[in-house]
Parts: C-alpha cells; sequence; structure tokens
C-alpha cells in the first residue's frame, strides 16, 4: 500500500513539474505519509514582515488582506490539480463553522489556474470558502511556499503565527485545540 502511495506521489509530482508548476518535493512526503496528519507545523519567524496579499476573487473583486485586520484569518495556498490540496478543502469548512464565533474567514489562495476551473471545483465541492486567484505566482512566491498545500494562520492583529506544509485535517480536535492557542 505504501509502495502505491509513493509511486501516485511520484506521478502527480512529475505531473507538476511536466506542466511547468512549482512544486517541493516535500508534497510527495505530504501524500504518502500518514494523509492529513502529515504536515510539518512552522512558527512564522518574528523577524519576518508580512507580505502584502491583495487579488482577484472569483467575480474580479480585489480582496486585501488588510482589510481583515482584526479578526483570525487562514490563508490557504492551493491548486485544483493538487490532490492532498483538494482533499483538506472539506475541513477548512469544518473550520470556518467551528470558528464562525470569532470572526475567522478561511480564504483560499489558487495557484496559477484560471477563474472557470476553480470556479467549477467550488461548486461541485459546495465550497462557501473565500477564493481568490495568484494568477502569476507572485503572491506564493512573496509568502515562501514552494509545497502545496501550504497554510498560513494569522492572527487578528493581522501577524502571521504559524504556517502549515502539507495537508492538514482542520477539523481535527489536535488541530482545533492548536488554533485556540494561537488565535
Amino acid at each position: 500500500m505504501a509502495g502505491l502511495r509513493r509511486r501516485q506521489a511520484t506521478a502527480l509530482l512529475a505531473a507538476a513539474v511536466l506542466a511547468g508548476r512549482t512544486v517541493a518535493a516535500t508534497t510527495a512526503t505530504s501524500v504518502s505519509a500518514a494523509g492529513a496528519d502529515a504536515a510539518r507545523w512552522l512558527p512564522w519567524p518574528a523577524e519576518r514582515a508580512r507580505p502584502a496579499l491583495r487579488l482577484p476573487d472569483l467575480d474580479g473583486r480585489v480582496w486585501d488582506l488588510t482589510q481583515e485586520q482584526g479578526r483570525p484569518v487562514v490563508l490557504n495556498f492551493w491548486a485544483t490539480w493538487c490532490e492532498p490540496c483538494r482533499a483538506e478543502m472539506a475541513s477548512f469548512e469544518v473550520l470556518q463553522k467551528q470558528f464562525q464565533a470569532s470572526g475567522l474567514k478561511v480564504v483560499a489562495v489558487n495557484f496559477k489556474e484560471g477563474q472557470e476551473p476553480v470556479r467549477r471545483f467550488q461548486k461541485a465541492q459546495g465550497l462557501s470558502l473565500a477564493m481568490v486567484r495568484d494568477s502569476y505566482g507572485e503572491a506564493a512566491q512573496a509568502w515562501g511556499v514552494h509545497t502545496f498545500p501550504t497554510t498560513f494562520v494569522i492572527n487578528p492583529a493581522g501577524r502571521p503565527v504559524l504556517q502549515a506544509v502539507g495537508e492538514v485535517d482542520w477539523g481535527s480536535r489536535a488541530v482545533l485545540q492548536k488554533l485556540q492557542a494561537v488565535l
């Protein structure tokens, strides 16, 4: 079974590279490891400033991270061709509902895909999450994203506090406790 997952991860990585996508080798690790528990959790470096983030949503309106000041934000960099990204999307819905009272906003930042494929994915999955598009990959580069999915937890003061590299079950008790501690 592990060999099959490893082959699938290798095929996914090869397809992404051939498609001109930016994917780090750790993506293959996150796919072949224990699924949603394979993420690496990293603190945001105290000396690092938060990059700006202004991107169009699926209706062409510009979304700006600075407008979310005062509320916690979970910022997920993902792509429809990334299987671990697709797998964790439903748990973002659970997360947003769980922290609704605290004003949590989950924003899915799509990497280099057109508006229609993202809209079709959102509709097919029944997602209500805010989705914006990083059409040229500049936002991913500014945030230091090399692996998909990569997610940042931003506190109400607008400061990133945690980074999860790889797939996460955002509805799990352990993750919810981790988030409650930093938000």
